[in-house]
């Protein structure tokens, strides 16, 4: 089974939170204070360490005045990954305490954790609860409960403190299914010599030993001869496994590779699996301590485990290796915390496709962005930063991200921005594209809003001509036919001789370098007016 939703009310930074989970990876990004830590120890509260929590006073709400709420409520929903799964005999005992779905036709068992503040102290609940919130047979909750995490425990990776090297053990068990996972592979592949499968699944253990071996434990395995960390051919050689893995729909390969990782966890000595537990995995920041590279191998190798991944990151690289659909944005406001991601076949293919290419593969940085300031062209990115800044206006400090939107289209980048609650803003050009796109604009603002909180048409046909007709005509003049004199030519063939005399990245440095000398002064009142809105947006999604 795996978590399909937890609800949260009163829990530490937590006023009230719902989520809904992807069944394989969830991504959660968002600004400090989004409520990350308080999630991930609700979350916790599903491990085998934490089975039947007991709160204290601490657990509870509190806001910035340390005023203290007096309940708790969290509420988690498990959902079979596939359908007949609790007819199997390990939930035989859960299966009746179950409720279907007309939709899927999956069963569901639901969790109920709750606290009230009394007068003679803190009254704490544990009990499994129909979709309507009404307690199942409370007398054998707990025996059932303990059965339920048993099975699918709630386990954080955690973060090494020694980043010199990434040990590789001599655990038995874990060379065992090592080995049976080598003999799989050769079955299935003959890309691989013997000692690149070697290799690069002792590097795949030594990465999982890494994050979920605790630090007192890890050095106290039995080591016949310590080998070295991993090499970069080790990490070469774990890729192409990652390819064959990703080609093969092959159960056993997974269920092998899901046992080099119980047997690292079982290594501890603590809580170990049960033979049948499917662990869910919980990884905070997994970016803070490994490089890029051996990020993406590492991801590419816990895709697949067949587990539930809930991921917390501020990674561009990492948000990058997932589908869109994988990325949740939690943004706090004021009496709850607000949850945004892309629904199942919420945009066309062409619209995904687009927006993988554009902003997660060109531009990851953008799904962290508080704002889209959307442009027609990279000339438009060069100019409009470099300006602002002469203009006082700090955009990417205050969470504004410029994208050109030529190549991948006005609409789907709109639609995504509106679906993961990031502010948008339109500058675009006077001609008859421009028109369009500003069409396309009112269409998709809020109901409620002025198209023109979303929108600058510029008074000409393009950012060039805007320039040359609002203080600037004497840089295309000197670059066109190097002189500011009057030329007995119209506006547009002069700016199309200086572009092809100097091209556009070098006439947009030549706009700047002459705004830089003249003063924020020589910047056209529109655009200044521009950012000014635009940050004025930024800030006002920072102080709700």
């Amino acid at each position: 089974m795996f978590i399909e939703q937890i609800e949260i009310t009163g829990f530490r930074g937590i006023s009230q939170l719902s989520l809904t989970f992807n069944p394989e990876s969830s991504v959660l990004i968002g600004e400090n204070r989004w409520g990350r830590s308080s999630l991930i120890s609700a979350l916790k509260l599903l491990s085998l360490d934490n089975k039947f929590y007991q709160f204290v006073d601490s657990d509870f709400y509190h806001d910035r005045d340390e005023n203290y709420g007096d309940k708790i409520n969290i509420v988690v929903t498990y959902c079979e990954s596939y359908s007949t799964e609790l007819d199997s005999e390990v939930y035989a005992r859960l299966r009746p305490m179950a409720s279907p779905n007309e939709s899927d036709h999956l069963y569901r068992l639901c969790y109920q954790i709750s606290a009230d503040k009394q007068d003679n102290g803190i009254f704490t609940q544990h009990r499994l609860i129909d979709p309507h919130g009404k307690a199942l047979s409370t007398e054998q909750s707990q025996p059932l409960i303990a059965i339920l995490i048993s099975l699918n425990p709630v386990m954080a990776l955690k973060n090494s403190i020694n980043t010199d090297n990434l040990p590789i053990t001599n655990q038995p068990l874990s060379q065992y299914y090592i080995e049976q996972l080598s003999n799989q592979l050769k079955t299935h592949s003959a890309q691989l010599s013997q000692d690149e499968l070697s290799r690069g699944l002792n590097a795949a253990r030594a990465l999982l030993e890494y994050y979920f071996a605790d630090y007192q434990h890890r050095y106290h395995y039995k080591q016949a001869n310590k080998q070295a960390s991993p090499r970069i051919e080790d990490w070469n050689s774990l890729e192409r496994i990652n390819n064959i893995l990703d080609d093969l729909d092959n159960s056993y390969l997974r269920s092998a590779l899901l046992g080099i990782f119980g047997s690292i966890i079982d290594a501890k000595g603590n809580n170990p699996l049960s033979q049948s537990a499917v662990p869910i995995l919980i990884l905070e920041e997994p970016e803070s301590q490994l490089h890029p590279i051996i990020l993406a191998v590492g991801f590419r190798l816990l895709k697949n485990l067949p587990t539930q991944k809930i991921i917390t990151s501020n990674s561009s690289d990492l948000v990058a290796l997932f589908p869109l659909e994988n990325i949740y944005r939690l943004i706090r406001m004021p009496d709850q915390i607000v949850t945004k991601y892309i629904p199942p076949k919420s945009l066309s293919v062409d619209d995904s496709r687009r927006i993988m290419f554009h902003i997660f593969y060109r531009r990851a940085s953008a799904i962290f962005a508080r704002s889209w300031l959307l442009v027609e062209g990279e000339t438009e990115v060069w100019l409009l930063r470099e300006l602002a800044e002469q203009s006082g206006y700090h955009l990417s400090s205050e969470g504004v991200q410029f994208i050109e939107f030529a190549q991948c289209g006005l609409k789907p980048l709109i639609k995504y921005a509106n679906k993961m609650g990031i502010h948008w803003y339109v500058i675009t050009d006077g001609d008859m594209a421009g028109k369009k796109y500003a069409d396309i604009v009112k269409s998709l603002a809020p109901p409620d809003k002025d198209p023109s909180e979303y929108l600058t048409v510029l008074p000409a046909r393009d950012i060039e001509n805007f320039l040359f007709k609002h203080g600037f005509s004497h840089v295309y003049k000197l670059a066109a036919y190097n002189t500011v004199q009057h030329i007995d030519m119209s506006v547009p063939k002069i700016i199309q001789k200086a572009i092809h005399r100097r091209s556009k990245p070098d006439l947009a440095i030549a706009v700047c370098d002459d705004a830089k000398s003249r003063g924020v002064g020589a910047i056209p009142r529109l655009l200044i007016d521009t950012f000014a809105k635009i940050v004025k947006s930024s800030m006002q999604l920072v102080s709700k």
